[in-house]
């Protein structure tokens, strides 16, 4: 997993692992070289024809091993949502031997029934995609930004669930280098499988001057002198935490209500959900019907609640989001208990057994 804000050149460092891979080059941190292969790249946000392979182009990649999924090759399959669709990607790595596959943004490939803020629901679009890359010997990487709960520690600023780093093997964050804002540092979040991983540091520069020699593309080219590529400048001591804590970020493992607001911001990120869905969906997470309103309420979620189908709902709504376009505008809200409920909140505190501690 690569998480990072945006801007940060996490989708063009993606591009030069492949160029690297496809050309045969050993990896930013070094080691001997391998034989060239093929990857398999997902981008739900970049063109191909105007993005990725001039990108790819500049930094010398063998665009005969490279596979960018366009919207021209899904048009027979349709979209690419996972784990919906697992057999097109089983298909397009039992084709290409693909060793490298690129998913950028993942949340761009999950099916809309995938619940980002669920870790059920999360390994359920994962756990396939891992036995995927188990069964074909290939290493999947999903991109994700970061979320916006500033003061997390690293392992908990990745947009969604925890179950995403749970799924991945390794994972690692991009940020800002604070000696020098034209840099940028690539340090470790976790990994399962090898020792603790050197931080790396890059910027973005135009193409030309400092990389190996493109075959593709002369560098007297326009697009090639004004392609963005990565510079790779060497380690770093900063960690994960230390990035964020530099930024203003102060790292700390969260607490329960933290872990609650977290997963009501990504929950109802797509649009106001009823509380059944909320109680439903907080108690896989661990996450208790009180510490949900308490957290709701420090957020000041905004509730109503209405008759749909002749049944009454309440919804919750974070700012400026309105009740789905299903619920008859025509039907009056009804009264919120909520004002006579508070008081009583107040002079019966809860349980402290009722997950604070």
């Amino acid at each position: 997993m690569f998480d990072g804000d945006p801007q940060i050149g996490k989708s063009l460092v993606t591009l030069d692992l492949c160029a690297r891979i496809t050309a045969g080059r050993n990896l930013p941190a070094g080691g001997p070289a391998h034989e060239p292969a093929n990857v398999i790249i997902l981008n739900g946000e970049d063109d191909a024809e105007d993005t990725i392979i001039p990108r790819l182009r500049a930094l010398g990649a063998d665009l005969d091993r490279a596979f960018i999924f366009t919207n021209q090759s899904l048009e027979k399959t349709g979209p690419l949502r996972l784990p919906a669709a697992n057999d097109t990607l089983d298909n397009a790595l039992a084709k290409t031997r693909a060793v490298f596959v690129v998913l950028d943004p993942i949340m761009a490939f999950l099916d809309s029934s995938i619940q980002i803020a669920s870790d059920m629901s999360v390994r359920r679009a994962l756990s396939p995609l891992a036995a995927l890359a188990e069964r074909h010997s290939c290493h999947i990487t999903m991109v994700r930004h970061l979320n916006k709960t500033l003061h997390f520690h690293s392992l908990y600023r990745g947009g969604g669930s925890i179950g995403f780093l749970a799924a991945c093997r390794s994972a690692f964050l991009f940020a800002r280098d604070p000696d020098d804002p034209h840099r940028a540092v690539m340090a470790q979040i976790k990994n399962n499988l090898a020792p603790p991983q050197i931080s790396l540091t890059y910027r973005l520069q135009a193409s030309g001057g400092k990389l190996p020699t493109c075959p593709y593309q002369p560098a007297s080219s326009p697009d090639y002198a004004s392609t963005p590529v990565i510079e790779w400048l060497g380690e770093s001591t900063l960690t994960a935490d230390q990035l964020l804590a530099a930024a203003g970020r102060k790292p700390y493992l969260p607490g329960q209500s933290d872990k609650a607001k977290e997963f009501l911001l990504s929950f109802l990120d797509a649009g106001p959900r009823s509380t059944i869905d909320i109680w439903n969906a907080g108690e896989q997470e661990g996450h208790k019907r009180r510490t949900l309103q308490r957290a709701a309420k420090s957020m000041s979620v905004r509730s109503k609640t209405v008759m749909v189908d002749n049944r009454q709902l309440t919804f919750w709504l974070l700012k400026n989001q309105k009740l789905p376009a299903s619920i008859d505008p025509k039907d009056p809200d009804i009264p919120s208990l909520e004002p006579w409920l508070a008081p009583l909140r107040e002079q019966f505190p809860d349980d402290p057994l009722d997950g604070e501690l």
